[in-house]
């Protein structure tokens, strides 16, 4: 592709240094001839070093202001004292500059961790991309690579990415670019629509090598589409393009420049429209071709004007920017010939008049084109046109709605455009890149007497005929009393809202996720905000928050349109949110930790209102076509927490019963091979059927286990599928294929109840799952469970938990020097030295060991006491330990010279109390529970004091008001633990776990 390879250890650079000098010395020679006579040309380079190398302020503005320069849109002072921007990089031939590719490059500076890194991409002695690489037959994952650039190159050596255009982590089966230390869950895969789009593998790795590494589309990034936001009131971002935003937006520029006059752009509801405007804008205004245009930005609603416009002013600055006020303003500014940017509302077209501006260099960017676009000469957007009637007009749509099809295709769409669509992103396209995630639609209708398919449709008709916009539509919806009177009965709203409350808090609040409500009416959002949150007040709502650990309360609020007119309802008043208000709301909504988990509305934030954390809409309210369909779209962000949960699905909870007006929402007209759901949107019934078939296959698998019962919890359950697994080749494979495919599904589909019957089963396959890992490292054991999900691993420890899988420590131990060292002192505890004894030649294996210690137990402490029972239980659980590597060995070791030292010390005093090592408060609480436990326990002492003690400290390292209120909390949660396993948190053992939690955890 043009690139010459120099190994990273030829090239002509310390080790200290971030660029090579002599390239970019070179570069300026060459590019700037004549005009360079006039420098000091050896100053210049000093000074483009010097700003590389700063990074005071933090990466991204570093990164902003050297890109700026590499742009050439710095200048430099010669020697008479005149200003002139320099060329360093040649934009317009790729090929004239010089390409490096260099591998193994070290970079160092004194009392730091000299690094090296996997590739790097040299521009004219610039480090433009660097690429971390995996191997495809390790466990390491492109996003660990992702993660060692990150954590490790960024965190450490900033400046080495203050020219960084991108960077790339790949493990040879997939392929991920993203600006320098940005989160994973930003990194995107770069492909094309034009490919197949079912390339996987290594021959998708290749194409996107192909892509992405291409020398030319490195500096398009550079020069076009490395765009920031640094203006102040937020974390500075970089913006990069998915590959999608970026052929959209070249498209645009391209017709614009061989004089087109529209162009359609079709792209999946959710998969950044609004940036792929900012990129096209920025495009259109950087190329002198162009002669300065204006570009209007044209929103049918003020909350996705004022969403646009914080993008662009972030990103391109003021003074390209434009938001008029009020029609006339808008009119000034177009009959003034403005440049820039304007974002404005159609309906500030409405007094336009005509040829307002007969500029052709006008191009007007509609967002979601199906709406409020007509091509009646009275329409708004006909009145917008007559007033440029020379304009170029895109429309931006995610919406595909078979009804509206050929208006929208008609109006925007060139003809010579295959299916009159300009660029295409497909609903499958977004899936398959991570781009949006898949929706799940749970139809739980509420019945009730009346015919509300035919009332809806004809007032459906009737607003159609008369061209009603959202918020008309609403008004005279109320004037529908019947179905009305339907939607307000307070049984109805008491199901409703208790459904609600019941199916989050068993799900995704467990995961972190927030919660939006459709209400039908504003009195009805109000009435539900209020119902919701007298049951989350409720005893039953607060077990589960003391269950999980994260809130003491949460809460509902609503969000809906409230005028500040005589004529407005005074019961809606109250409700009214100023600007700021609002977006207030919304930053809660969009924190994480914020205790604000619903937001209850009507027919605001419907649409235009993006919230990756969302995971559960709630929909009751009748809707159709594209107001239907950006509805349920609003949970098909990705979204990745901060604890590192991965959002894979979003869920619509449909209480009207909308399941086939969904499905004609989402039909793709202009797709062949349209099919049900348009590819995004599955009916649970559909999962519960995949649930089902996987469950089988994992029943006929275990078929021949002799009397095996999957509602019978214990060990011996797990231990006879295990004993079966390990005898029949290739079976444990299978089952954990099967086992993955029910543990995704399971979190969609828990509360459905055609899976009730399976829950027992589900929980003791996920108790032999873990059971299969206990052998791996800690690494591959975490990663391994970590994609079960929190409220599977919740089922799996509620119900069978996950028995350890004792192994043969026969063995010798594997040591190092360290090692030996601990050994020698252990032995000389537990055994008389012999002349003959050399431990560094014959190394006891860890069984062995352990027979000393317990040897030594026997004689120095008397078999049958307190004392020695809870030692022998020590050496009992450390003779469980799986030893893999020296570390596992030194740890080994490091905790049987613990337990010997004890021992001798018990030996030596045997009227001291002491019964177990100091810090064992684990140890302790399972003594306890042991002595005192209740007839029929079906969990083992371990586990349940392995529990505790987790809730307890993840509740002390909360922030408390006083230590009353945290003793209480600590309390709280203690009984929450012993609730979940059907104890009662009154009597033993409860209460003398509580005295010891108190005396050795509650100290202040």
């Amino acid at each position: 592709m043009g690139w010459a390879y120099t190994a990273g250890r030829s090239l002509p650079r310390k080790t200290t240094q971030t660029v090579v000098v002599s390239a970019i010395r070179d570069a300026l020679l060459r590019f700037n001839p004549g005009v360079i006579d006039g420098f000091d040309v050896d100053a210049v380079v000093e000074e483009i070093v010097s700003t590389v190398n700063a990074v005071e302020g933090g990466l991204v503005r570093a990164n902003e202001q050297v890109l700026r320069l590499l742009r050439g849109h710095q200048e430099f002072r010669d020697t008479d004292g005149a200003w002139h921007a320099l060329k360093i990089i040649d934009f317009d031939h790729s090929t004239a500059n010089t390409l490096v590719v260099s591998d193994e490059v070290t970079i160092t500076v004194p009392g730091k961790t000299s690094r090296r890194l996997d590739l790097v991409y040299w521009v004219n002695g610039l480090p433009l991309v660097v690429v971390e690489v995996k191997s495809p037959t390790t466990k390491s994952s492109w996003a660990d690579a992702a993660r060692e650039i990150n954590d490790v190159y960024v965190s450490e050596y900033p400046w080495f990415f203050t020219a960084n255009v991108f960077a790339v982590a790949s493990d040879g089966l997939k392929l991920r670019f993203g600006a320098a230390g940005a989160p994973t869950n930003l990194w995107q895969p770069f492909r094309s629509t034009a490919d197949d789009e079912n390339l996987s593998g290594q021959a998708d790795v290749h194409r996107s090598v192909e892509l992405l590494l291409n020398p030319a589309t490195i500096l398009d990034m550079l020069l076009n589409f490395a765009l920031f936001d640094t203006s102040g009131g937020g974390v500075d971002m970089k913006y990069l393009p998915r590959y999608p935003q970026l052929e959209a937006a070249h498209l645009i520029h391209k017709r614009v420049l061989a004089g087109g006059s529209k162009g359609l752009v079709w792209h999946h509801q959710g998969s950044g429209k609004t940036l792929l405007m900012v990129f096209t804008a920025s495009l259109l205004l950087a190329d002198t071709r162009t002669e300065s245009p204006t570009i209007v930005l044209l929103s049918d609603r003020t909350q996705l004007v004022r969403q646009t416009s914080g993008v662009f002013t972030s990103a391109m600055g003021d003074a390209y920017f434009h938001q008029p006020d009020t029609s006339q303003e808008l009119r000034s500014l177009l009959a003034n010939d403005v440049r820039g940017v304007i974002s404005t509302t159609v309906h500030k077209f409405a007094d336009a008049g005509a040829n307002l501006s007969t500029r052709s260099n006008i191009i007007v960017m509609v967002d979601e084109a199906h709406r409020t676009q007509s091509a009646k000469a009275k329409s708004l957007a006909g009145k917008m046109r007559a007033a440029l009637p020379n304009a170029k007009v895109f429309g931006m749509t995610g919406t595909p709605v078979r009804n509206l099809a050929t208006d929208t295709f008609s109006l925007f769409g060139d003809q010579a455009d295959p299916g009159r669509v300009l660029h295409r992103y497909s609903v499958s396209r977004s899936l398959l890149d991570e781009a949006t995630v898949p929706v799940m639609l749970d139809p739980r209708p509420v019945s009730f007497e009346i015919n509300a398919e035919r009332l809806q449709a004809e007032f459906d008709q009737f607003a159609d005929d008369f061209d009603l916009d959202d918020p008309d539509r609403e008004l005279l919806s109320r004037k529908f009393g019947r179905l009305t009177s339907v939607f307000t009965n307070p049984d109805r709203i008491q199901a409703v809202c208790q459904d609600i409350v019941t199916h989050y808090l068993a799900g995704a609040y467990r995961n972190g996720l927030k919660a939006q409500i459709v209400a039908y009416n504003r009195e009805l959002a109000v009435a539900y905000t209020n119902k919701i949150n007298d049951l989350l007040s409720g005893f039953e709502a607060l077990q589960v928050l003391a269950e999980v650990g994260k809130h003491d309360g949460i809460s509902a609020e609503v969000n809906i349109s409230v005028s500040d007119t005589k004529v407005e309802d005074p019961a809606m008043r109250p409700y009214r949110l100023s600007a700021v208000q609002e977006e207030e709301q919304k930053r809660r909504f969009l924190t994480p930790d914020n205790p604000m988990c619903f937001l209850v509305v009507t027919a605001k934030l419907m649409t235009g209102f993006d919230a990756p954390n969302e995971g559960v809409l709630y929909l009751d309210k009748p809707l159709k076509a594209h107001t239907l369909f950006q509805t349920i779209t609003r949970p098909n962000r990705t979204w990745v927490s901060p604890n590192g949960f991965v959002k894979t699905s979003g869920v619509v909870v449909d209480y009207i019963g909308l399941a086939e007006e969904v499905q004609r929402a989402v039909v793709d007209p202009t797709s062949p091979e349209t099919g049900k759901g348009g590819g995004f949107v599955t009916d649970l019934s559909e999962l519960v059927t995949e649930f089902r078939t996987a469950f089988a296959c994992i029943e006929d698998l275990l078929v021949d286990v002799d009397g095996l019962d999957l509602t019978v919890h214990g060990y011996e359950s797990v231990r006879a599928i295990n004993v079966f697994l390990d005898a029949n080749a290739g079976a444990a494979e299978v089952f954990i294929k099967d086992y993955r495919l029910l543990a995704r599904l399971y979190p969609l589909i828990h509360s459905d109840k055609r899976v009730a019957k399976y829950r027992d089963g589900f929980a003791l396959f996920g108790s032999v799952y873990t059971t299969l890992f206990k052998k791996s490292s800690d690494e591959e054991r975490k990663e391994r469970l970590s994609e079960l999900g929190p409220m599977v691993l919740e089922i799996i420890n509620a119900h069978v938990h996950s028995f350890s899988v004792v192994t043969s420590q026969e063995t010798p131990l594997i040591l190092d020097a360290q090692g030996i060292s601990v050994l020698k002192e252990l032995l000389s505890l537990v055994r008389p030295k012999s002349e003959n004894d050399s431990s560094d030649e014959n190394t006891p294996s860890a069984a062995e060991i352990l027979d000393q210690i317990k040897a030594a137990l026997e004689k120095g402490v008397e078999p049958g006491s307190v004392k020695y029972t809870a030692l022998a239980e020590r050496i009992k659980q450390l003779r469980d330990r799986i030893i893999q590597n020296a570390q596992d060995a030194l740890d080994f070791l490091s905790e049987a010279l613990r337990i010997a030292r004890v021992i001798v010390n018990a030996e030596k005093h045997p009227d001291e109390t002491v019964i177990v090592l100091d810090d064992d408060r684990v140890g302790v609480l399972s003594r306890i529970i042991h002595d005192h436990a209740p007839s029929g326990l079906t969990i083992t002492e371990r586990n349940l004091a392995e529990e505790i003690d987790q809730v307890v400290t993840r509740a002390l390292a909360r922030t408390w008001d006083n230590a009353d209120a945290r003793n209480r909390g600590v309390r709280r949660a203690t009984a929450a633990v012993y609730r979940r396993y059907t104890l009662k948190p009154v009597g033993e053992p409860y209460d003398s776990t509580v005295a010891y939690i108190e005396a050795h955890y509650l100290v202040d």
